[in-house]
């Protein structure tokens, strides 16, 4: 690919209430996931692995962690003295006073619109970080060309049962293009259908058009969102729509969650995703090995650097620098950086954040559609506390 022929926008304005507490001081993008990963590497990766080298970020009102996590984007090769991330704050219409909000409608998207002008690329691919997938850009940016439409769209065939009502779903036409996306409940897709055509959130659209979209929509005062505007950019467009065949998880709840960071631990899931031509990149860090003592029991685990294990674990994903006290039984649970977890405890389907601290002797019980969920940095000491948890 011609460098500067392309950029990307990664759109972190992305629905997470579903996802408490574990998003209360973070936005979607950078939760942890597999063991040493955030959900951002993954659109980080996929554009690096494309050749772009000028990105933006769009971010929510909780954007302070992508700024610690990405930094310059050198981990992703994208320090580019000819491109770069860059991060743009969170619009917020609800901060403007009364008497200004109708103005400020109008100019909704003058930040995007300043971004796509200054890139000087002839396409752009947008992202988001809620399906976790490793899509080659470069073969979706030929697609594009190849069909000659303004737009292209992104959607993977999945078994009906695990697309919900209020999924979005591409509606394709029989000569494989895109009409519209819409929820699942809404579509014009056959009761009878066994697989349903999942949309992404990932398209590909010239930079002039979306530039006359983004105008119109400030125009109108339109402060939907650029989704909303990619949205009626479908219905509105020629759009192509291209077929993505590979791993996908699609985050939306703390049960995705858990369910998505289970999935890793199949192998053939991990492999698909992170051992193909196209490398997931993460923030470097350089740490020790995980030490196991003689007594500790691992099996089928995702483990990260730096952590002290002395217990039992199994079916699990441990980040980094997590210590298991003696005698402690963990399963099916994924635990975060930096906790902390007392002798003799138990925990069963469970989901603990970063720096969290479990005392001796105590039982945290979940279950697999309700995983037992423990907020960043709380302190665990009796097993009344557990309950209010």
């Amino acid at each position: 690919m011609k460098k500067n022929r392309l950029c990307a926008i990664i759109n972190l304005i992305e629905p997470a209430e579903a996802l408490l507490p574990l998003t209360e001081q973070r936005p979607l993008g950078t939760l942890p996931f597999a063991g040493r990963y955030r959900l951002l590497d993954f659109p980080l990766s996929c554009i690096s692995n494309a050749g772009i080298n000028t990105v933006a970020l769009f971010l929510p009102r909780n954007g302070r962690s992508v700024g610690d996590h990405v930094r310059s984007g050198k981990d992703w090769d994208l320090d580019s003295l000819r491109g770069g991330v860059f991060t743009f704050p969170y619009n917020d219409l609800a901060v403007v006073a009364a008497q200004q909000q109708a103005e400020a409608r109008h100019h909704f998207y003058d930040n995007y619109i300043q971004f796509l002008r200054k890139s000087g690329a002839e396409y752009v691919v947008i992202l988001g970080t809620q399906n976790v997938n490793n899509i080659d850009i470069s073969a979706l940016w030929r697609y594009h060309q190849q069909r000659n439409n303004e737009m292209t769209t992104v959607y993977k065939f999945l078994p009906a049962e695990q697309v919900a009502a209020d999924d979005q779903v591409v509606t394709l036409t029989e000569y494989g293009k895109a009409t519209s996306i819409l929820p699942l409940a809404e579509a014009n897709i056959p009761a009878v259908a066994t697989m349903v055509p999942k949309s992404l959130a990932i398209h590909m659209i010239d930079v002039r058009r979306l530039i006359e979209l983004l105008q119109e929509a400030n125009r109108q005062g339109q402060a939907g969102g650029l989704n909303l505007v990619l949205k009626h950019a479908v219905m509105q467009n020629n759009t192509s729509a291209f077929e993505y065949t590979g791993f996908q998880a699609n985050i939306r709840s703390i049960q995705d969650f858990y369910a998505a960071n289970m999935q890793m631990l199949l192998e053939k899931n991990y492999q698909a995703l992170f051992f193909s031509k196209r490398q997931i990149l993460t923030k470097v860090k350089n740490e020790i090995p995980s030490f196991f003592s003689r007594d500790s029991q691992v099996e089928n685990c995702l483990v990260g650097t730096g952590s002290y294990i002395e217990g039992a674990v199994t079916h699990s994903v441990i980040f980094r620098n997590v210590l298991i006290n003696r005698r402690a039984r963990i399963s099916d649970s994924v635990i975060m950086q930096g906790s902390r977890i007392g002798a003799g405890t138990v925990i069963e389907h469970a989901i603990l954040d970063k720096s969290v601290v479990i005392g001796p002797n105590l039982k945290l019980i979940g279950t697999a559609e309700q995983p037992l969920v423990i907020g960043k940095g709380q302190h665990v000491y009796q097993q009344k506390e557990v309950v209010t948890q």
